[in-house]
Parts: structure tokens; C-alpha cells; sequence
């Protein structure tokens, strides 16, 4: 019984460290964050609120994971989120010299469509295995009656106290915007962002709070690339 209480003992730690993070909820907040814009085009653009076209699946929290794309985590609608921080993205840093979600008689109207967003930290597939296999161990050696069974199945787990990655924490954003002359609605461009951030951690280590951060982080490279995109087509658009 004393060795049955003391090879408990070693499940504590990892597991409850899971268990705190599965059980923790974070409020996430879309925002991009550049520098000023290197040009100005001398113009007025309103942004139209984008379109959702993300997978539903990107917003679904994992097993023991979080999910900042969750209703739980947004305060608005993701499209809402979204086209408000392009919109003041595009206005601090002087992209145009007008940008708004009204904007009277504008030179050009954007559209876009978030094609893919999503930032989780979820198990690894080391991870799974090693519970999987610690849960099977131990009710082979209930039935057994062999310790050595649970003592060999918790192997794996063990290696978690060594610093072995055991959660995976990615955030990929793709954006579409596509520009039009408001004077004749006609199609000037479409311009595409794509911006992903990944890394992993241990249980010393965990980063489960860096999500949001992360995420921010990954929208703000595809807006990087978008805005480089328009400002090759300056000259068409002066």
C-alpha cells in the first residue's frame, strides 16, 4: 500500500499542472501592432467588415487545451474584431490618409475575408501518448497485481520531469483584402497575409498565457504583408 501511495505521488505534479491550464480561461483581443507606414497614399478608404470564411473547427477549444478564438475568449464577433483593429492599424500608421468604417464619398472600399485564424495550446502528440499509456499501465496492474506494470507504463510520463516538450502552442492567420474604385466598383487588387507563429514547452516552461500574445504576433505579420503589397501598387492608386 505505501509503494501504491508513493507511485501516486508522481502523477501530481505534471497532471495538475494540465489540469490548472485546461481550466484556465483568457479574454483575447485581435490587435495589430506595426510601425508607421514607410508611405502615405493620399487617399480615403473605407473598410467594410469583413467576412468570416475561417473553419469552425479553428474555434473549438482541444481536449485540456485553450482555444482564442472561442466565444469564451472574444468579447465580439471574430469579423468585428478584426476589421476594427485593420482599421486602426491602417489609420495610426498613416497607410491612407483617411481610413474608416464610414467614410463619406471615399476613393476606395476594402473588403476582406478572414480565411484562416485561429491560437491554441493544446497537448503534443507525446503527451497524449504518454497518458494513454499511463492509464492503460495502471489498470493492467490493478488487475495484474503487478506494480512493475504501472512503474513501466509511467516511464514515459516520468521523461515530462526532464523537460520534455509536452504541449505545442500555434497561431496562423491568412487575410484577404481585395480593393476596390469606388467610383465604378471595379476590382483594383487582392492582396494576401499569412502570418504563423509555433513553439513548444515543457511543464517548467509553460507558455499557455503567451497565446493571445502569439496570436497578435502572427496577425500582424499578414498585415504586414498586405500593407507592403498595397504600397507596391502606390502608383496605381495615386
Amino acid at each position: 500500500m505505501i509503494k501504491k501511495k508513493a507511485a501516486t505521488k508522481f502523477l501530481i505534479f505534471p497532471s495538475l499542472a494540465i489540469l490548472i491550464a485546461s481550466c484556465t480561461t483568457i479574454s483575447y483581443v485581435p490587435k495589430v501592432s506595426l510601425d508607421l507606414s514607410p508611405k502615405t497614399i493620399n487617399k480615403t478608404v473605407q473598410i467594410d467588415r469583413f467576412k468570416d470564411a475561417s473553419p469552425a473547427e479553428h474555434k473549438i477549444t482541444p481536449f485540456m487545451g485553450l482555444s482564442v478564438t472561442n466565444r469564451e475568449s472574444l468579447a465580439n464577433e471574430l469579423d468585428l474584431e478584426v476589421t476594427n483593429a485593420v482599421v486602426s492599424d491602417f489609420s495610426e500608421n498613416r497607410l491612407f490618409k483617411e481610413v474608416g468604417r464610414k467614410i463619406e464619398n471615399p476613393d476606395f472600399v476594402i473588403k476582406g475575408e478572414i480565411k484562416e485564424f485561429y491560437g491554441k495550446s493544446q497537448l503534443n502528440a507525446f503527451a497524449k501518448i504518454s497518458m494513454i499509456t499511463l492509464i492503460a499501465g495502471s489498470m493492467a496492474s490493478i488487475f495484474a497485481k503487478e506494480l512493475w506494470i504501472f512503474y513501466l507504463s509511467y516511464a514515459p510520463m516520468f521523461s515530462w520531469y526532464f523537460g520534455a516538450p509536452v504541449s505545442k502552442n500555434t497561431s496562423e492567420i491568412v487575410i484577404e483584402m481585395r480593393l476596390y474604385d469606388n467610383n465604378n466598383d471595379k476590382l483594383i487588387n487582392t492582396y494576401t497575409g499569412k502570418g504563423t507563429v509555433l513553439n513548444s514547452s515543457s511543464i517548467y516552461d509553460n507558455k499557455i498565457f503567451a497565446i493571445p500574445t502569439m496570436t497578435n504576433k502572427a496577425f500582424s505579420r499578414a498585415i504586414m504583408q498586405i500593407r507592403d503589397q498595397i504600397l507596391a501598387d502606390m502608383d496605381k492608386l495615386d
